[in-house]
């Protein structure tokens, strides 16, 4: 043996008792690589958060970091963006997944002074025993494209009712907005204010409250006295219309003041709405008003006993049918003979005994003055303007003395005037043998009628 040992060149001697110190630490340092390597430990001198986490596994890391309080602080983040018109955009942290990232830190901070092999990575642990601390902080990332949506819907549905706003009347009041048409919210801007907002929140620890302003631009003013024309009406108070015996329709007025809306508008910012209190003018009378006092009092009304032969029973039914339902307006004058015509054969009046020169004789229409005389009767005890009335040349049966109106075509007339300030209503009706007369209209103010105008 010691022969063979004495044929082993000296350089080989001299190779084997360098080299094999070398590969036993070779080896010593692959065993003790793989040793850390199989703790899964994080090397030393590395803090995540201010937290040192030398020496634990990535499991017992995330235990010390008190991931509790990230994910509150998260659940914490409340963003409103309040919109010109008032309306609020509101982002949690929640809406756009805000989230920490320790668990990526955590991988990092293990990923430290491995990944060159079991050899350099355990000369990278001991080296790590007297290096300077690595400090990771840990961060909070949201999801951007789930906030553009949420941020992009809410900013077009803002800039479509934006675009939409026209002047409009509220209960008493003229609202406008500023800019309606010219302006629009950018949905890049809004998405950068809320973004940054999140990340307020996220630091204070507290919501956070932004208010968003449009853009000013030269057309943002409403052509106001446009706009008036549009909106304004004029005040018409109800009439009475003869065709339909009704009232007309009437009309409330409105108006604003367009100086204060010009006024207010420049002053405001572009997406606000300003409001003006609008100016009605009532009528004098509505149409329900009206429709209620026509015809609703009863003026005067009178009946009489028809008495002779059933040609004067006709000759008095055509005249009253002449007359029944006439309306006079105020002022207007009623005229027996213009109202009931010339009686002739041709239009259907028959002879009946008439008073003529204090005599009776037969005469075409007789009898038409107990229509007349009805008539005046009904109307004598009030204050009905009588215009013209003459009286029999005799008394007459069916009426007391002076309470009587003779008539004939082109020689005498019965008249008298409306001189109230609303319609009156004549209604002539023969039934049997009785006639009567009433004369509807409207009492205001206790329009005077005389003692016994009923008896």
């Amino acid at each position: 043996m010691t022969a063979i040992l004495k044929k082993i060149p000296i350089s080989v001697k001299l190779t084997v008792a360098i080299f094999t110190p070398l590969l036993i630490t070779v080896i010593t340092f692959y065993f003790y690589g793989l040793q850390i390597a199989n703790t899964e430990q994080i090397y030393p001198n590395i803090t995540i958060a201010g937290t040192d986490v030398s020496g634990l596994t990535r499991d017992e890391a995330m235990l010390s970091l008190g991931l509790p309080a990230y994910v509150e602080r998260s659940s914490n983040v409340n963003v409103t963006i309040i919109f010109p018109d008032n309306s609020k955009l509101i982002v949690t942290g929640s809406d756009a997944n805000l989230n920490h990232n320790a668990r990526d830190i955590v991988n990092e901070a293990y990923s430290v002074g491995r990944g060159s092999g079991t050899i350099l990575d355990a000369v990278s642990f001991l080296r790590r025993s007297n290096a300077d601390k690595i400090a990771f902080d840990i961060d909070f990332l949201l999801d951007s494209n789930v906030l553009s949506s949420k941020v992009t819907a809410f900013v077009e549905e803002y800039n479509d009712r934006l675009d939409a706003s026209t002047p409009a009347i509220y209960n008493d009041k003229i609202v406008m907005t500023k800019g309606a048409g010219h302006v629009n919210a950018d949905i890049n801007t809004v998405y950068s204010i809320v973004h940054s907002a999140l990340y307020q929140s996220l630091d204070n620890g507290e919501p956070v409250n932004v208010t968003f302003s449009l853009p000013e631009s030269d057309k943002v003013e409403l052509d106001i006295f446009d706009v008036r024309r549009k909106i304004m009406s004029e005040m018409v108070s109800s009439e009475f219309d003869p065709d339909t015996n009704t009232a007309t329709e009437c009309n409330i007025g409105v108006d604003f003041d367009a100086i204060e809306a010009a006024r207010l508008l420049r002053n405001a910012q572009s997406g606000k709405t300003v409001e003006l209190p609008l100016i009605f003018t009532h009528p004098e009378y509505s149409q329900e008003y009206l429709d209620s006092l026509l015809f609703r009092d009863l003026l005067g009304q009178r009946t009489t006993w028809a008495h002779g032969t059933q040609s004067r029973l006709e000759n008095i039914n055509l005249s009253s049918s002449a007359i029944n339902g006439l309306v006079l307006l105020p002022g207007e004058e009623f005229s027996f003979n213009e109202t009931v015509g010339q009686r002739t054969y041709e239009t259907g009046y028959r002879a009946a005994p008439a008073f003529a020169r204090g005599e009776t004789i037969m005469a075409i229409g007789g009898g038409i003055c107990q229509t007349s005389s009805t008539i005046y009767a009904a109307i004598r005890p009030s204050e009905l303007q009588i215009t013209e009335r003459h009286a029999h040349g005799q008394p007459v049966a069916y009426l007391p003395a002076g309470w009587d109106a003779t008539v004939a075509w082109d020689v005498l007339d019965f008249r008298f005037v409306n001189n109230t300030n609303y319609p009156i209503r004549i209604e002539v009706e023969l039934e049997g043998r009785h006639i009567t007369a009433q004369v509807y209209g409207t009492i205001i103010d206790d329009f005077p009628r005389k003692a016994g105008w009923n008896d």
